[in-house]
């Protein structure tokens, strides 16, 4: 569920507040609660996603592939069949217990088989939020799903702690952001198409000058698309690295590498700077400025989805190639020419990992605080 969705949610009329929805969409794992016909419990950690049905919040919760057997024989689907109340429970834990919290989750439990209506919704859902389900085959086999969900919740903050807002996902966001990497060799497996799409609405809430988000972005998904585009790109970059000096033997073989990234990667995407709804001056020193707002924010823009990329498994690429022949990458995706190509994102699953380089110290990057 988007931040949109959630603020969207007429939840506090049916008991869900929307602070504790957003905690429970931003959390990787919980525990459900539930108890047979007479009353005998069980507790089991699950992974989940928040959904949308009909304009009110549910719980949706995968039954993946079972070794074992028939996934309908599972403790808690038992246990849901007869008895559809239940509960989850989503928590942080931390050593400074101020900055302990908790939601605990009610509500009534089904299951949806195939084809009924929510489950492609839940699927959806899951698959964004957890790439591992890209690659389950997850079509034939119900979900649960908990519907007329009510929460209570308590933060350290209701004993002195930090406020919610200072606190939640402060932690999860330096992880992200420092674990983010650039990478340039990629396997081949496929790429849930939701993921890419989630990246690029995140991308669209980066600042733009006037709020007018000048850039858009092509999708490159077939691979006879991305080996056009990367032998276009190819006699370009060749000429250029000949122009500095670099031998045949060099020359090739960093083109090959070049391409075997574009041709593994499963999507490329492709920022392009867009000045259509910009302001318009007559003067061209606040024309050049105006301008170079819009390049800054495709990068915030770009970053968003990178970050987004990165937060559900998939790494990225970024590479400046158009910026050096934008002509031919518009006429190879057959582009409007109010789109310039500033960038392409390689995106895929590490073939292995990235050497990463060292990042300046915090007293270098500050060169002066007044």
């Amino acid at each position: 569920m988007s931040s949109g969705e959630a603020q969207r949610l007429a939840a506090p009329e049916r008991g869900a507040d929307l602070d504790d929805l957003a905690f429970i969409r931003d959390r990787r794992v919980g525990h459900l609660a539930t108890a047979d016909a007479g009353g005998k419990p069980s507790v089991v950690p699950v992974v989940y996603a928040l959904v949308v049905l009909d304009g009110d919040p549910a719980i949706a919760i995968a039954i993946d592939e079972k070794p074992k057997g028939d996934a309908r024989a599972l403790r808690r689907v038992r246990n849901i069949l007869e008895r559809p109340e239940v509960a989850l429970v989503v928590d942080d834990y931390h050593e400074d217990w101020r900055s302990l919290a908790w939601v605990l989750v009610r509500g009534a439990a089904s299951l949806i088989e195939p084809g009924s209506p929510g489950h492609a919704e839940a699927l959806t859902a899951l698959r964004l939020k957890y790439p591992q389900y890209g690659v389950m085959r997850l079509e034939a086999s119900p979900v649960i799903l908990i519907r007329n969900v009510s929460t209570t919740s308590w933060t350290g903050s209701d004993t002195g702690g930090e406020k919610p807002a200072e606190r939640f996902g402060r932690e999860e966001l330096a992880a992200l952001v420092r674990g983010r990497r650039s990478v340039r060799a990629f396997d081949t497996q496929p790429v849930p198409r939701p993921i890419v799409e989630e990246a690029i609405a995140a991308a669209g809430w980066a600042p733009s000058p006037h709020g007018r988000q000048p850039w858009r972005f092509v999708v490159v998904e077939s691979p006879e698309r991305r080996n056009a585009l990367a032998d276009a790109m190819a006699e370009t970059w060749r000429a250029q690295l000949r122009l500095d000096g670099q031998g045949r033997q060099i020359v090739e073989a960093r083109l090959e590498k070049s391409r075997d990234r574009l041709q593994r990667a499963p999507f490329l995407i492709i920022p392009c700077l867009y000045l259509a709804g910009l302001d318009v001056y007559p003067d061209p020193d606040r024309q050049r400025a105006e301008e170079t707002m819009a390049i800054q924010s495709l990068g915030a823009a770009v970053q968003n989805l990178l970050l987004s990329l990165y937060a559900a498994g998939v790494d990225g690429g970024w590479m400046c190639a158009p910026l050096f022949c934008p002509d031919v990458v518009q006429a190879v995706l057959g582009l409007d020419t109010a789109l310039k190509p500033h960038a392409l994102i390689a995106l895929g699953y590490a073939a292995s990992d990235p050497v990463r380089r060292p990042r300046l110290p915090l007293d270098e990057l500050i060169v002066d605080w007044q």
